[in-house]
């Protein structure tokens, strides 16, 4: 198995766990907390969001594509 392949899907699946926890137990993310004290509940979300759980998915779904082909 290629390299980008392995990482790809490592990527996903920490993208699809990070979803999942933010259903089921979203005390979890320390930093989240943090960052909600810093930037406001909306902004921290959203980036907290688009950084731990929408850019893995969308990497690791790229890299696993462009070692597959």
């Amino acid at each position: 198995m290629d390299a980008n392949v392995f990482l790809g899907a490592l990527m996903v699946v920490y993208g699809i766990v990070t979803l999942i926890l933010r259903r089921v137990a979203p005390d979890r993310f320390w930093k989240l907390e943090t960052m909600k004290k810093k930037w406001g509940e909306k902004v921290a979300l959203r980036i907290h969001v688009i950084g731990y759980t929408v850019l893995p998915l969308v990497a690791g779904t790229v890299l696993i594509v462009r070692g597959l082909a």
